[in-house]
């Protein structure tokens, strides 16, 4: 019940104008006005679950637990809160429960569960171990094709006629049409306006007059329309044509009262669910294997079906190292398979690895597995007798292209399966690794069978799960308990007990979208309560992240959180009742009786951790500064521990402003140097020496601060525990061995799972991996590629560490005609003579009209010789606009200066800064024209070929892994221009990869909420 009485706002002294922006962004409600309105609209909610008579006392300490920034919940609680779906858990693992799990109807139960848990905003898991092995007669080219209709009147007539749907990635973007390999199209209607019937018959799609008889309405809700496409696959499995009628369902943009967002619409499911289940069916179906049903049946549900009604969903698959399929699983998200076969983008996948075979690859045997070959990727090559250690050279497969796989007897060396998972993980950040064994034996049901035996994760990898239970996930703030340089343990202890009880609370107030999740949830009462700002308090104390003194500060936070929480759960069990599961086999169970199966995680805290401006769970602090995209500008937003250190020194010489720091100038200079403050004079030897970042930090320090938090919370034999979410960060320059080196560091450090990711890897397997022949003759300046056609045309192997030089089609130099020249004047030749073929760098950049919003995609090209920039070219529109006229004149032009000799500096102090009404973000610094785009363009290129190495840290280890990396490597991660993969929200390359997940720098977005 809320009070009538005014309510105290304590959120004034402790969030800035960036917290409001994006609690407004992601989690505000309409009645909430504030972040006090939204903290108390979630006291309120969750203390719900208490008695009556002390509702508004617990009410009043998560208030201030929230305000104070002590403790943020997950981000589905902040947005879901009391509003019309209830759901606030952030993620399950789905199964069949009520059919044989590898039947055609188990499949299509698991579909469901997905749909309906992804409308009211949960992340999904899923393990692919039950799924019967792809069989030999799985063909793409088998099978029936459909008939979709819909009515002339449905507003989306028009979008069904040319197959236009906005991109999964980018709800809010521009139409695009996407290829029907299934379905033939029918629009039907006694009067149809004769624009549609011009437009039909230039798309190919018939018109009738009348719906025929026995076709099937798709309603319009979603377990109807999965019950629909089920319907589909099962006729095709039967060689029946299906027939279908879309104009039921309600159009692309309306509302949905379930979750507070808005239909993706009926050609999005046209084309994502029903073509694909199709497809599915006509692989086989069920006996097309685990990795087609990934992909033609629960990845498209993710995508299409938006999370909470505002995002595509989330989801993990994991599939067991035995499985005969784990070849097909690991080559699955290749970006030439994804554009050939389909996207499962949507899923992060996982191996298990178990102690037979980690023990198998240490004694250099051979693992025993049924392989099976993948067309295009691997080929099976039967040695002749027995392995010895080592394998012989295969040649590729000449008609495809694909690798031999050394079989010997029954299996293959578990090395050479063991470098192709490194390989992969080097090239694309994927697969993570499970260590299946020790999830299961540090949980507290591990003596309970098959039936809760954990096999998957939520989307992050942070909480292993039974099949049906949902995650409760909420974080305190380590940083807020350090007060003069010392940890408070007294407060911190007391706001753990409230946090457990926060989140039991939840458990009891939360609504769910499914009988079996609910059972799931009440029967164990899992919770993963976290951490954030771990970075921050070490600063504060004055401990660096990657020392030894650190780690064992750390140990003992975070051991003394699970002693806490621990108690707090047993309390809780004396006065609410244990868990049933317990009650049920407790002579079985190794641990004390407690009200909660487990309490402890480390959860992606990506967007709540920028909400209360704190470093993310246990990563380290990315940079001093973060570009932000607000309104249609960005910002340099510095992080406020960092403004709170420095601000306590007075200013450097050269650095202040009216007796102040001058902030500006304190990023440009951070920015220059790789986003570090390690080597810049005018930072403080002892700031230096603690504010480490990301990018100085060595891979094997990330490895073992995990280790080190997963260690703390399995000690004790409390089995309490779930799992972490971090990610491993290597330098671009990293080997395939430091990636194994990574493995085996995890392994040996006590972790339960690791996902690695090669700065740069995934954005440049497009540039390095083209298998085709470059042309050598001249051609005009291309237009824009668009993405499908380069990931279709690209393919995913062992590439260079750095991107393979990109040809630009040459712009021959327009000749001078000088007005008058001076007779017997010798001719002005050009310094660089251009020859047919150069090499430089082409990247995608977009800019926004702040007036009418609309962005526009620019490829800026930068060639040289010797390193000397000798030709700039910027393309965009449509070829012969007068927009791209300019854009390839000022190339031109920029290019004819370059040729003769004039300084790339002297062109970048001349065309920097100027303003021409776009904006956008590049290299990490704001670009607001085209002309202040290839400035930004020559500096950064010019930076990047010097190759300056970061100064070496004093005190920091700087190595990879100690068996096989070379002590002069770089050891972190580059910050210049955040060079990371593309935002769904904001479209900047912004995206970086910190706590297993996707969080953009530029606007605040995180995959995992």
């Amino acid at each position: 019940m809320t009070s009538t009485q005014p309510r105290p706002d304590k959120t004034a002294a402790h969030f800035d104008e960036n917290a409001q922006h994006i609690a407004k962004r992601q989690y505000l409600q309409p009645s909430d006005g504030d972040l006090s309105g939204m903290f108390w609209r979630i006291a309120d909610w969750v203390a719900g679950a208490e008695a009556p008579e002390a509702r508004q006392g617990w009410a009043q300490k998560y208030y201030d637990l929230m305000a104070e920034k002590r403790f943020c919940p997950g981000g589905r609680v902040l947005a879901g809160a009391g509003t019309q779906h209830g759901n606030v858990l952030n993620c399950f693992v789905q199964g069949a429960t009520e059919h044989e799990p590898s039947s055609f109807e188990g499949v299509m139960e698991v579909a469901r569960k997905l749909a309906l848990v992804t409308k009211v905003g949960g992340g999904n898991g899923v393990n692919l171990d039950v799924y019967r092995p792809r069989a030999r007669s799985s063909r793409s080219d088998n099978g029936v094709r459909g008939w979709a209709y819909m009515s002339a009147e449905h507003a989306d007539v028009g979008d069904f006629i040319e197959g236009l749907m906005r991109p999964p990635t980018q709800p809010d973007g521009d139409k695009q049409p996407v290829a029907v390999r299934n379905w033939s199209r029918v629009v039907y209607g006694q009067a149809i306006r004769p624009e549609l019937v011009a437009l039909a018959r230039a798309s190919g799609v018939q018109i009738v007059r009348t719906l025929p008889e026995g076709v099937q309405t798709v309603p319009d809700d979603m377990g109807g329309i999965i019950d629909a496409a089920r319907a589909v696959a099962e006729a095709a499995k039967l060689g029946l044509e299906p027939r279908i009628d879309l104009s039921s369902m309600r159009p692309e943009g309306a509302e949905i009262k379930g979750s507070g967002g808005t239909s993706s619409g009926p050609v999005s499911f046209l084309l994502e669910i029903f073509d694909n289940f199709l497809e599915w069916a006509n692989r086989g179906g069920e006996d097309s294997g685990p990795i087609n049903t990934l992909r033609y049946v629960y990845a498209p549900v993710l995508r299409v079906v938006r999370q909470g009604g505002t995002r595509r969903g989330a989801g993990m698959a994991t599939i067991s190292i035995a499985h005969p399929d784990v070849l097909d699983f690991l080559t699955a998200k290749d970006l030439d398979r994804e554009a050939a076969e389909g996207d499962i983008s949507t899923f992060n996948i996982s191996i298990l690895v178990d102690t037979q075979f980690w023990d198998t690859l240490q004694q250099g045997g051979v693992w025993p597995i049924d392989a099976q070959d993948v067309p295009g990727k691997y080929y099976l090559a039967p040695q002749p007798g027995e392995y010895g250690g080592t394998w012989p050279e295969l040649p590729e497969r000449a008609e495809d292209g694909a690798k031999g796989v050394p079989v010997y007897g029954g299996g293959l060396p578990a090395r050479w399966l063991w470098d192709q998972i490194a390989q992969h993980a080097w090239s694309t950040g994927e697969p993570g690794l499970i260590f299946n064994d020790r999830v299961n034996e540090f949980s507290a049901l591990k003596n309970l069978g098959k039936r809760y035996e954990i096999r998957s994760t939520n989307p992050c990898g942070e909480i292993p799960l039974t099949i049906g239970e949902p995650c409760d996930l909420g974080a305190i703030n380590l940083s807020a308990y350090v007060e003069n340089s010392t940890f408070n343990y007294e407060a911190f202890r007391e706001d753990v007990r409230t946090c457990v009880r926060f989140l039991d609370d939840v458990l009891d107030v939360n609504v769910f979208a499914l009988e079996d999740n609910r059972v799931a949830s009440q029967d164990l009462r899992r919770l993963g309560l976290g951490v954030m700002g771990l970075a921050d308090a070490l600063i504060k104390l004055g401990l660096r992240y990657d020392s030894e003194a650190g780690r064992t500060v750390i140990y003992e936070i975070m051991s003394t959180l699970r002693e806490e929480a621990v108690a707090e759960s047993e309390r809780l069990g004396q006065e609410r009742g244990i868990y049933p599961v317990f009650q049920r086999h407790e002579a079985q169970m190794p641990h004390e009786p407690r009200r909660n199966v487990a309490v402890l995680t480390v959860a992606p805290t990506g967007t709540t951790s920028m909400l209360m401006g704190v470093s993310s769970g246990i990563e380290p602090v990315f940079s001093p500064f973060i570009w932000r995209k607000i309104g249609s500008e960005y910002r340099a937003l510095l992080h406020p521990l960092f403004v709170e250190l420095l601000g306590s020194y007075p200013p450097a010489k050269g650095m202040e402003q009216g007796g102040e720091w001058d902030w500006d100038k304190v990023t440009e200079a951070v920015s220059e140097n790789h986003g570090s403050v390690v080597g810049l004079t005018f930072i403080p030897d002892a700031l230096q020496q603690v504010f480490v970042c990301a990018h100085d930090i060595s891979p094997a320090d990330h490895v073992r601060m995990q280790g080190a938090v997963q260690r703390a919370f399995d000690d004790g034999g409390q089995h309490a525990a779930n799992s972490l979410s971090k990610t491993i960060n290597l330098p671009n320059s990293a080997t395939v061995d430091d990636v194994k080196g990574a493995y085996e560091e995890a392994y040996r450090t006590g972790c339960k799972g690791i996902t690695v990711y090669r700065d740069g890897s995934r954005q440049f397997q497009v540039l390095s991996t083209s298998k085709k022949k470059a042309k050598t003759e001249e051609a005009p300046a291309p237009a824009a590629p668009d993405p499908a056609d380069l990931a279709a045309a690209e393919v995913m192997g062992e590439g260079p560490a750095s991107p393979a030089p990109v040809e630009a089609a040459p712009v021959p130099a327009p000749a001078l005609q000088p007005a008058a020249p001076a007779q017997n004047a010798a001719p002005v030749r050009p310094r660089y003579d251009r020859p047919a073929r150069l090499q430089g760098v082409t990247d995608m950049v977009k800019l926004t009209d702040p007036t009418s919003g609309h962005r526009r995609s620019f490829l800026v090209t930068v060639n040289h010789l010797g390193g000397n920039p000798v030709e700039v070219m910027v393309i965009s529109g449509r070829a012969g606009d007068e927009a791209n006229a300019d854009s390839e004149a000022l190339g031109r032009v920029v290019s004819i200066a370059l040729q003769h000799g004039v300084p790339a500096q002297a062109l970048i102090h001349t065309l920097r800064g100027i303003n021409g009404g776009l904006y956008g973000s590049y290299n990490g610094r704001l670009v607001g024209s085209k002309a202040d785009l290839i400035a930004v363009a020559l500096d950064t290129f010019q930076k990047d070929l010097g190759g300056a190495s970061l100064p070496p840290l004093a005190g920091g280890s700087g190595e990879l892994f100690p068996a096989s990396a070379p002590a002069a490597a770089p050891s972190g991660v580059s910050v210049d221009g955040l060079g990371g993969e593309r935002c769904p929200v904001c479209e900047e390359r912004a995206v970086i990869r910190e706590e297993g997940c996707l969080k953009c720098q530029a606007c605040g977005y995180s995959k995992c909420g």
